[in-house]
């Protein structure tokens, strides 16, 4: 079991990796399982070791930055693109519905798959699932140029409508 203070831990990074619907809460738990990961807090930063060498730091607000390649950032890939697939059909629906209120519920949805969509971490994801990296059967509709550009663009004509 892995025991840190978490006291100086940014409280972003808190509710991604505390709450279970964090987008880092999956890679916190399995972190728990893991006898060869260390993590220490530094500058509200969580970084992460494996036998004494850093493969990753974690951060409330900017993106995760992955030092080496490492199981753990493999899953943590797979976790950021099951979350926002979880934010894209969460946000196709209410479009579908175009009530003010399945608007309104998914500001911070849209705000987030925007945020991603054209990110660093979007392009190598992209990236992965063009090189076959994923297993079949994966729901990675976000990862859909085409996709993720509709969905934003039918959420700004409807708010704007709304205006």
């Amino acid at each position: 079991m892995l025991t840190i203070d978490t006291t100086n831990i940014c409280s972003h990074l808190q509710r991604k990796l505390f709450e279970e619907d964090g987008i880092y809460h999956s890679l916190w738990l399995a972190m728990q399982d893991d006898s060869e990961l260390t993590a220490v807090v530094r500058s509200r930063q969580l970084h992460i070791y494996r036998n004494g060498k850093k493969v990753l730091v974690l951060a409330g607000k900017s993106a995760p930055k992955i030092i080496r390649e490492d199981s753990i950032c493999e899953l943590l890939q797979i976790e950021r693109i099951k979350w926002m697939e979880q934010r894209f059909d969460k946000a196709l629906a209410a479009i579908k519905d175009k009530s003010a209120d399945s608007l309104k519920a998914i500001k911070e949805d849209v705000a987030e798959l925007s945020k991603y969509y054209g990110s660093e971490l979007w392009k190598l994801d992209f990236a992965a699932d063009e090189a076959g990296r994923f297993p079949s059967g994966f729901k990675r509709g976000v990862l859909s140029e085409d996709g993720i550009w509709n969905l934003l663009s039918d959420y700004r004509e409807l708010q704007k409508k709304k205006q």
